[in-house]
């Protein structure tokens, strides 16, 4: 049994609150990132659920939330710092969605894909459901994945 919309919402928008102070905003028409250079981050999830997480955002807002965890300017942010934030967030994301799947589950470790030319996919997916977030027009697409056969 997946998570319904409001619960992953709202674990969204806690961990934007209490790691980093921010206020993101819901979307309801998914914003176009193949304007914007992104990073995705996916955790997958096993057990006896078996699915996982995409978390895409542009690197703006990435290197945003960086600056905000390393307590330094923007500027100063590297490509590594904004990697591994994509990766604490997802991280954190995931966890929080695996404590409302039932049954005993396991989180992977994040894979983090960057760049500004690449497609994400996941084969064997029964379903898949996005949820949109922006902070001051940067956006952020969060995806939960569901697998198909045992």
């Amino acid at each position: 049994m997946k998570p319904e919309e409001h619960q992953i919402r709202s674990i969204v928008h806690d961990v934007w609150s209490t790691q980093l102070g921010l206020s993101i905003e819901d979307l309801t028409v998914l914003a176009s990132t193949t304007e914007t250079t992104t990073i995705t981050a996916a955790i997958h999830i096993t057990g006896d659920f078996r699915g996982g997480i995409r978390l895409e955002a542009s690197r703006a807002l990435i290197r945003r939330a960086a600056s905000i965890m390393f307590d330094q300017p923007e500027d100063t942010m590297t490509r590594e710092d904004e990697l591994d934030v994509i990766g604490e967030l997802a991280n954190v994301i995931a966890g929080n969605i695996k404590a409302l799947i039932p049954g005993n589950n396991s989180l992977s470790l994040p894979t983090i894909i960057d760049g500004s030319d690449y497609q994400v996919s996941t084969v064997d997916v029964k379903t898949s459901d996005d949820y949109g977030f922006a902070l001051d027009g940067e956006a952020m697409v969060l995806t939960l994945l569901e697998h198909g056969s045992a």
